[in-house]
């Protein structure tokens, strides 16, 4: 069997299983029962590189063994048990809370039927728990942490949105605002706390020992040699 018919009977056998479990039949199957669910007609050689390498190093399927018997079945992206909106909106929790990356809508439609996962992220985001947007992974799905939501006047989101603040500095939106009568969002915002400045060391002075008698030091005489000789 050449490499492309390989590759190709193991894409055909994961889209199966996958299609498999999207139905809701997540039993897993030994080998044989592969080969009669999916109808598949194959010599010695291919059974025996299905059940040594194409199956068991397939990182979509999972392994199951029982008895020294490898039973497949796919693996999801997500593992989603019970209630999908319930299980969903508690992955996306967890991971805001442990700071992990969001779940895309794709690893959704990897783990549940599209129609299923489709109205489940729908009525997620209609009640507020979630929303969506657009990243360089496609679309994700982030949790909606609501002790942070704010009320805002819908007024003020209107004329936000009517102009373009990239080429504004800080005091030209400062201006906006209150040209528009939002005093409180700059009497009442938080001041910003500027660190305490760091005292100025200062340089050592040594002290100046006074000299006294300056003006007449040529006029004294050293009686020390003096006092000696005598």
């Amino acid at each position: 069997m050449t490499s492309a018919a390989a590759a190709l009977l193991k894409e055909r056998d994961e889209f199966r299983l996958h299609e498999r479990f999207l139905s809701g039949q997540i039993d897993p199957l030994t080998l044989d029962e592969i080969i009669k669910e999916f109808s598949l007609t194959i010599n010695s050689s291919v059974r025996h590189w299905l059940a040594s390498q194409a199956l068991l190093s397939n990182e979509k399927i999972d392994i199951k063994t029982t008895d020294d018997v490898h039973r497949f079945v796919y693996k999801p992206s997500l593992d989603l048990k019970g209630p999908k909106k319930y299980s969903l909106l508690k992955l996306l929790k967890a991971r805001y809370d442990n700071g992990e990356d969001a779940v895309t809508v794709e690893d959704i439609q990897d783990s549940i039927q599209q129609t299923k996962g489709d109205k489940t992220i729908r009525i997620l985001i209609e009640s507020g728990d979630i929303v969506k947007v657009a990243s360089s992974k496609g679309e994700v799905l982030v949790y909606t942490d609501r002790n942070f939501n704010l009320g805002i006047n819908p007024e003020f989101i209107n004329s936000w949105r009517k102009i373009s603040v990239e080429h504004l500095t800080n005091e030209q939106i400062h201006d906006f605002i209150r040209e528009k009568g939002y005093y409180s969002l700059t009497t009442n915002a938080p001041k910003q706390v500027q660190s305490p400045k760091k005292p100025l060391k200062r340089a050592d002075r040594r002290s100046v020992t006074a000299k006294h008698n300056q003006h007449v030091v040529d006029q004294l005489k050293d009686y020390f040699n003096t006092t000696n000789t005598k």
